[in-house]
């Protein structure tokens, strides 16, 4: 009798070492999931300003034609898109 006692109360710690391991994995799931929700907002923020820049860029090149090509700006204004395209692709990986 005392050897399934002993029996159940090894059971019973392993069950309730795996019901701690369950809990601990489901509170890294919650982080994780809460994680994944802030870097997806940061892409999307990230598209709108890359959106923003192209139109940006859009308008001085209009202008440039019209006031001769001002080839600094440009380049700033590619660099910096460059920039956020690079920021967007580490947020997806």
């Amino acid at each position: 009798m005392s050897e399934f006692k002993h029996l159940v109360e090894e059971i019973e710690v392993k069950v309730k070492g795996l019901l701690d391991q369950r809990n601990k994995l489901n509170q890294q799931v919650e982080q994780l999931e809460t994680t994944m929700k802030e870097r997806e907002n940061e892409v999307e923020q990230l598209k709108t300003e890359i959106e923003s820049l192209r139109d940006k860029n859009k308008i001085l090149r209009i202008a440039g034609n019209q006031e001769g090509d001002n080839k600094e700006i440009k380049l700033k204004i590619n660099e910096i898109v460059r920039e956020v395209d690079k920021c967007i692709a580490q947020l997806n990986q």
